[in-house]
């Protein structure tokens, strides 16, 4: 009898899956994604603030235990804690990140994609097929141009409304 193989690890078929071009499916996925503010000043004062409580530890540890300890566990949750924003297309799903509220629509429910310009202001909204309207953050999502083909390529139709 012979002994049956031992099971394929995943990972790493996955790994040499896309040298070959066996998971074609994976680049079909666009996805944007960005955080409010500016993570690399976040890290500077953060630093910085532990620079500064460690020198004045020598001089007035009191101080330090008082104002800089929550100051630093406070900078560190902000740093931790910020909302991510943006979008993910697959063939099978969008999933919209909006903050503390991320939202996965499978495109099979979504009717279309709709682009409302007034002068400057530009308001970009997935309509699912029920009526409902999903409103997509627009400081947070990439060029028009890009998502309007990212959709089209998916077969969403594109409407624009004035």
């Amino acid at each position: 009898m012979v002994p049956d193989p031992p099971p394929p690890r995943r990972w790493l078929t996955a790994f040499w899956a896309q040298f070959s071009g066996l998971l074609s499916d994976m680049a079909d996925t666009y996805e944007y994604a960005t955080r409010p503010g500016k993570p690399g000043l976040s890290v500077i004062a953060f630093t910085g603030l532990g620079a500064l409580a460690a020198l004045l530890w020598q001089l007035v540890p009191g101080y330090v235990i008082l104002l800089l300890i929550p100051a630093l566990a406070i900078c560190l949750w902000q740093l931790t804690r910020v909302p991510t924003y943006g979008i993910k297309m697959s063939d099978q799903s969008w999933h919209i990140l909006g903050g503390y509220d991320d939202l996965e629509v499978p495109i099979s429910r979504i009717s279309h994609l709709q682009i409302r310009e007034r002068g400057t202001l530009q308001r970009i909204s997935v309509m699912i097929d029920d009526g409902t309207e999903i409103q997509l953050p627009i400081d947070n999502l990439p060029d028009h141009a890009g998502l309007k083909r990212e959709a089209e390529q998916r077969g969403i139709p594109v409407r624009h409304a004035a």
